[in-house]
Formats: structure tokens, sequence, C-alpha cells
């Protein structure tokens, strides 16, 4: 098994998923797949645009690497909606620190790690662009996903 670094990024951060209960999980999974979606447009325009290369994927023949998709990414922003969602400033904080962890350090690991490899896209874009899909699930969560919760649970 060539790519078994990127079966654990996939695999592992759903253990993480014992320890957070079945109404959030329920509560938050519209959101999570949400944001699932746009990372997967955001592979699209990576590929044409080759902002990144990412080594040995999963499948090969897909723009959007799974591991990132429903590994890491999906189960990290289940985890910061659950303790942040209504906190604002507190999700604002945490999603400005994941970010800036991810863009730089992590992405230096990635890099040094053969994972993936930033090619056109400059690492504060990165940033950028996390912190913007951050604000659509901040939104769509709020306006869309939170409005019909609220009616079901009365």
């Amino acid at each position: 098994m060539k790519n078994w670094k990127m079966y654990i990024l996939l695999i592992g951060p759903w253990f993480t998923f014992f320890l957070f209960g079945t109404k959030s999980f329920r509560r938050f999974l519209p959101t999570a797949t949400f944001s699932s979606l746009l990372i997967c447009l955001i592979s699209e325009f990576s590929k044409s645009h080759k902002w990144w290369k990412v080594h040995k994927p999963i499948i090969p023949s897909l723009a959007s690497d799974i591991t990132f998709v429903f590994g890491l990414f999906f189960t990290l922003n289940l985890w910061i909606f659950k303790l942040t969602y209504q906190k604002i400033w507190l999700y604002i904080i945490t999603n400005v620190f994941a970010d800036y962890l991810f863009a730089y350090p992590l992405t230096t690991l990635a890099e040094k790690f053969n994972i993936y490899k930033m090619v056109n896209l400059k690492r504060k874009h990165l940033f950028y662009l996390s912190l913007f899909v951050a604000l659509l699930n901040y939104l769509y969560h709020r306006f869309i996903i939170e409005p019909k919760y609220l009616l079901r649970k009365q």
C-alpha cells in the first residue's frame, strides 16, 4: 500500500466521533457536507489552475482528493461547529487560528512528508480561501440549516 499516509489522514479523524454525540453529529452534518462540496469545487478549480498537487491520492482520477474532503476537513468542520456555534467571535478566532495552521506550518509538513505540494497558489491565498469557506459554512448553517433545525425542535 503505497499511499498509507493518505488512508491514515482519511480514516484517523473519524475516530474522534466517538466523543462527538449523535445529536450534535446530526445537527452539524448538513453543514459539514456543504463544506465538503465547497472543497470539492475548489479542488476542481485547483486542478485546472494547478494551485496544488496531491501526491499519491487514493483515487487518482478525481480532482477532489477524498482524503482531505472526507477526512480532516470534514471532521474538523464538525468539531469547530460543535465547540463554537452561536459564539461568533469564538468561531472566527478558531477558524483564523486553524486556517493559519493549515496554510503555513501544516502545509510545510505536508510538503516535507510528500503529501501535497503548493504549485500556483500562495499560502496567504490558501489562508484567505480557507477563511472564505469558513464564512460560507457559517452563513449556510445560520440561515439555511439552523432555522429548519429550530422548527423541528419545536
